[in-house]
């Protein structure tokens, strides 16, 4: 049974803001607890794992455009092993965050969003602004908050669920 509790395991900054962005009201994805941790090139600490609850989401926030799955599918072993009665979220982003951004509003490049000089100053703008702020930057450039994490994955994630409707909100 699920407890309606989910934790986000996101890539960066970035991405935790994203997910910042999504929780704010109307909620887009149920509320949660966000850690930055890089799901793609390390390995969660079983004392991490322990304070896991049962029925807990874990939902992995990851980029695509490198194809290393090693770590990725020893951390799904390892919620499944020390984690009972949790499911594993897989929110790839295809193939990065700004990709993902440009699908699903109406920007050719991210950094149009922040109106940023380029990709790096858009990371820094992005992850400095309010929530609530880029939940409404987002929103002002026509956020299709379904079409996130929807794209098809590289060959070398293929392994992954698609189950990111398990923390959508209805």
């Amino acid at each position: 049974m699920i407890n309606g509790k989910c934790i986000y395991f996101v890539e960066g900054s970035c991405e935790q803001q994203l997910i910042r962005a999504l929780r704010e009201k109307p909620e887009k994805i149920i509320p949660g607890k966000i850690k930055v941790f890089n799901v793609i090139l390390n390995l969660l600490p079983k004392s991490l794992l322990l304070t896991i609850q049962p029925g807990t989401r874990v939902a992995f926030v990851f980029d695509t455009d490198v194809e290393m799955t090693d770590c990725l599918r020893k951390n799904q072993s390892l919620i499944r092993q020390y984690c009972g009665g949790v499911r594993t979220v897989f929110l790839p982003q295809v193939l990065n965050l700004e990709d993902e951004l440009v699908r699903c509003t109406d920007v050719k490049k991210a950094w149009e969003l922040t109106k940023s000089s380029g990709t790096n100053k858009f990371k820094t703008d992005f992850c400095r602004m309010k929530p609530a702020e880029c939940r409404k930057l987002l929103e002002r450039h026509g956020l299709k908050a379904e079409a996130l994490w929807q794209t098809k994955v590289p060959p070398a994630f293929s392994f992954i669920e698609r189950n990111d409707s398990m923390i959508r909100m209805k």
